[in-house]
């Protein structure tokens, strides 16, 4: 196995990882707020975070750093899940997305500097 090879498994987690972040952020939008619905979110971008610093993806570590932040205080209780954060993580979901499809090599990364 060589580094593309790794490095495409890598993007099929990162698919499976944007799936369940997906799924939690929609539970969270139902009024699921419980800890294990917000640690699945995290992980989920976390895992996606280590893999990209791994493979040297930079923008796509940086978002993940900020958006990982933000999931860790709502973790901490720092910040309060109501229905407008939800929304905000949806969005950074959505370019979550595009920052991986960048990283696969479909276009230039997102600008992502409004949502940060």
């Amino acid at each position: 196995m060589n580094d593309d090879d790794i490095q495409q498994i890598f993007f099929v987690e990162c698919d499976e990882a944007l799936e369940a972040t997906e799924a939690g952020l929609n539970a969270c939008r139902a009024g699921t707020h419980d800890a294990e619905t917000i640690n699945a979110v995290f992980r989920g971008v976390h895992s996606i975070k280590g893999g990209a610093g791994a493979f040297g993806h930079q923008a796509l570590q940086a978002y993940t750093h900020c958006f990982e932040n933000l999931l860790g205080d709502i973790r901490e209780e720092k910040v309060q899940l109501k229905a407008e954060i939800v929304d905000l993580l949806l969005l950074a979901n959505d370019l979550l997305l595009n920052h991986v499809e960048a990283a696969r090599g479909a276009g230039e990364a997102p600008d992502d500097a409004d949502l940060i």
